[in-house]
């Protein structure tokens, strides 16, 4: 059978090209056509990264004054009289905190709000908040009085429009005072992951709480910057010397490497009741807000489990001094193609190893390690947010294909080997040398059933002084006919050695077995003498045919070492057939029969006996059999006539 020309590196090196295209088209399509989903599940599982970065210290900057359920229950349901929340105010004010954040709206009408006007008006500089709505099915809100706006004419390009908004109650904030807003913004599954940074309404920009605190402490007017580089954000928000980096609507990405613990929470009531010790609060920034059932504000997080809002603002204030907020850099759009590159480049590399089929998983897998921690390194150490959930789904999908091609490639090559054994062994013994690997063991097996031995008698005579390519094609006819006629009455061929033939019938009752290998021999040597060439000399005799067959026992199997071993069948049944083949030409009969075999022949046409004979290699004499061929006269007279005029001559 012809075999492909192409080199097996080069068939290897289609198939994983072809592997890797398809994985980087599904990438893109799922990126298409599921590129929410995909991100979301980039969120969660990449924000499991900041539980390797947690800070072992606590944040003292940041202080959160904490309505909780404890003092709901000692000072009255939330949410609480004006005039307890400027006696609050005014302890802070006492304890000297540098900053205070109101995560609460002041949205209607109280008794006590003069006293709580005034205490807005204090000397700590304090920042009220409101609240935007960005949910169009949610229709139109409008409440209070909207504060706050940025010094700016119109809204910039990194902002998000609000729909609507809900603010103080008229006349109770001074008209100085700086406000931020405390929309949300919640992913598909809820968690707070980014804020509105900036956020428009009626052509007029407005910063989130967190962001409010940093420019009240700032003198300078704040700008905003298009990123320039790489590893830069799309946007900067200048003011004073911080930089806080924006998404391209003006998102702020939350950090949330400092843990839960981390934060100093006191509860309102033990500062109400001045049972604090105040160097806790001395210069700190405090956000004062709300946890309690009550208060309707509690948020999933990636730090799991829900918390108050005002945890999220502490979050986003400490990382603002610390000026490691996280953001996508512009180089984030290539990350994809760049990791995917490398993960296919290293998936190749594994292919070349031993035992790549098992190799592959692994790689895969330490991959996957290797991407997850490449993210956790970059987002903890440099505040970039690359993802990598979308290389990573490349990875898995160059994996599963490359795979899949390499044991595609392996079938081909093992039944491409298994299909040119088969041309110089038996089917069953190509597929076992195939699947098997070297041995130095006897590797053999009893089988029951027919040997035929066939020889091309004359034909060492019949080559001399003839071209090798003439002799050749003889040889070849004689294979091939012989092939053919042997599968085709469900023997098989064992061995091919000069010009002769070993043929079995094995795996069949005995009378089958003797019955497909006599027609076998007879349609063998019948096709023979019609092909074979019928030009004589006394020098050249003419070509014929000897079949000789016995059925019985023999040992097949495979012998030798393992660097170099032979398939071949032997037993005294063996010996039978190649004794009597070797008697044909002696005795003038084509067909030899012995006497197992003969036992199992059916009655017509009639054997012929012959007679005992010794045969070389046996210590008994046996009945030898002839089998009755009708043999083309004009054949039989060219073969007569060669011998009398060589034995003439």
């Amino acid at each position: 059978m012809a075999t492909s020309s192409v080199p097996r590196w080069m068939q290897a090196r289609a198939l994983r090209t072809m592997a890797l295209a398809v994985a980087t088209v599904l990438t893109v399509l799922i990126i298409q056509w599921g590129g929410t989903t995909l991100s979301q599940w980039d969120e969660r599982i990449g924000g499991l990264s900041w539980r390797f970065g947690a800070a072992d210290q606590q944040e003292r900057r940041v202080v959160v004054v904490d309505v909780d359920e404890a003092s709901v229950q000692s000072l009255g349901p939330w949410p609480w009289p004006r005039e307890r929340m400027a006696q609050l105010l005014q302890r802070l004010d006492e304890a000297g905190v540098g900053l205070i954040l109101l995560d609460v709206l002041f949205e209607d009408q109280r008794s006590g709000d003069q006293k709580l006007r005034q205490r807005l008006g204090s000397a700590t500089p304090t920042v009220a908040a409101q609240l935007f709505s960005l949910d169009p099915e949610k229709g139109p809100l409008r409440g209070g009085v909207l504060q706050g706006a940025l010094p700016w004419k119109n809204c910039p390009a990194a902002s998000m429009a609000a729909l609507g908004y809900l603010g103080s109650e008229p006349g109770l904030l001074p008209p100085t005072l700086p406000v931020g807003h405390i929309t949300p913004l919640l992913d598909a599954d809820g968690s707070i992951r980014q804020i509105p940074a900036l956020l428009c309404y009626d052509h007029q920009a407005y910063a989130a709480l967190p962001l409010a605190g940093l420019l009240a402490q700032s003198d300078a007017q704040p700008r905003l910057v298009p990123g320039q580089g790489w590893l830069a954000p799309q946007w900067w928000l200048m003011t004073g010397d911080w930089r806080v980096p924006l998404g391209e609507q003006g998102q702020l990405r939350v950090s949330y490497q400092v843990p839960r613990a981390g934060f100093l929470s006191i509860s309102a009531k033990e500062i109400l009741n001045d049972q604090v010790d105040r160097s806790l609060l001395k210069g700190a920034w405090v956000i004062v807000g709300s946890t309690a059932l009550g208060a309707a504000d509690a948020v999933p997080t990636p730090q799991g489990g829900a918390v108050g809002g005002v945890e999220v603002h502490a979050q986003v204030l400490s990382a603002l001094l610390d000026e490691r907020t996280p953001y996508v850099p512009q180089a984030a759009r290539f990350w994809p193609w760049l990791t995917g590159a490398l993960a296919g480049l290293v998936l190749l590399a594994g292919l070349r190893q031993p035992r790549s089929g098992w190799l592959l998983p692994g790689v895969a897998v330490l991959l996957l390690g290797g991407l997850f921690g490449a993210h956790t390194l970059l987002l903890l150490w440099g505040h970039w947010w690359f993802g990598w959930v979308t290389p990573g789904l490349f990875t898995v999908l160059a994996a599963t294909l490359l795979g899949s091609a390499e044991l595609v490639r392996v079938r081909f090559e093992r039944e491409r080997l298994y299909r040119n054994l088969a041309s110089y062994l038996p089917e069953t013994v190509a597929r076992e040398v195939a699947l098997r690997g070297p041995s130095a063991q006897i590797q053999a097996a009893r089988r029951e059933g027919v040997v035929l031995m066939t020889d091309l008698r004359n034909f060492s005579a019949y080559c001399e002084g003839r071209p090798p390519e003439e002799t050749a094609t003889v040889l070849h006819l004689f294979y091939t006919t012989a092939e053919l006629v042997v599968r085709a009455h469900g023997g098989e061929i064992q061995q091919l050695v000069g010009d002769e033939l070993m043929a079995t019938w094995t795996g069949l009752p005995a009378h089958a077995a003797a019955t497909q290998s006599l027609a076998a021999a007879v349609e063998l040597y019948r096709s023979l003498s019609a092909q074979l060439p019928t030009v004589s000399s006394r020098r050249t005799p003419l070509l014929d045919v000897g079949i000789g067959l016995e059925l019985g026992t023999m040992l097949m199997g495979s012998f030798g070492s393992a660097a170099r071993r032979v398939h071949t069948v032997l037993g005294e049944t063996v010996t039978m057939a190649a004794n009597l083949q070797k008697l044909t030409g002696d005795l003038g009969y084509p067909i030899l029969l012995g006497p197992a075999l003969a036992g199992y022949s059916a009655q017509s046409p009639p054997l012929q006996p012959l007679g005992e004979f010794l045969l070389p290699g046996l210590v008994r004499p046996q009945t030898l059999y002839a089998y009755p061929v009708e043999v083309d006269q004009q054949h039989l007279r060219l073969v007569l006539g060669a011998e009398n005029e060589r034995a003439a001559g």
